[in-house]
């Protein structure tokens, strides 16, 4: 199902252990794992911690391994259409300290800031340090967001390539969020 090519890690992966971290790597339900901290806007491996310290327990900790580890992950989920989105973000956990994030190669990321004296008054951008907001109003930042299931479920937001374009030439767009519940 899944093609590894080992470069670097080619000594590593002929060994045994190196074989045991593929054939877990590629189960279905760690696959899954992978795709669902990947859809979370998490480095992929944070969805697998667990079951490789379970698997694998200290062998799992030595950095050449965990770098390898990180190799087979970037492998599998390109081979499922996922993109490299940032590498070297930090993971507060064990075993992985940092970790590369991916993304599907349709989304792309926004940063929605709330009018502080409107919170269903939002403003979303693509940038977060600096951004051109617009005048009259504090801005707080609300959140980051990259899938088109997001915007359109939490900002109304239902064309992601009209948005991108109000955002390029404008800087920002403005939205109304609708409340979620209705008074009685």
């Amino acid at each position: 199902m899944f093609a590894y090519n080992p470069e670097k890690f080619a000594s590593l992966y002929a060994t045994e252990l190196g074989q045991r971290i593929w054939t877990c790597l590629t189960q279905p339900e760690t696959v899954a794992r992978l795709e669902t901290a990947s859809e979370l806007g998490k480095p992929a491996v944070e969805g697998i911690e667990e079951q490789l310290l379970a698997e694998f327990r200290e062998e799992v900790l030595a950095d050449r391994v965990k770098q390898m580890v990180g190799h087979m992950v970037r492998q599998i989920l390109e081979q499922r259409d996922w993109v490299l989105d940032q590498t070297d973000v930090k993971v507060q956990s064990v075993p992985f300290s940092k970790a590369a994030r991916y993304r599907r190669p349709d989304w792309f990321t926004f940063h929605a800031f709330r009018n502080s004296s409107d919170p269903r008054d939002v403003v979303i951008t693509d940038r977060r340090q600096n951004p051109a907001l617009p005048a009259g109003a504090r801005w707080t930042f609300y959140a980051t967001f990259a899938s088109p299931l997001k915007a359109a479920v939490a900002f109304g937001v239902h064309d992601i390539k009209q948005l991108r374009q109000q955002v390029h030439s404008h800087g920002y767009h403005r939205v109304q969020v609708p409340r979620m519940l209705r008074r009685a």
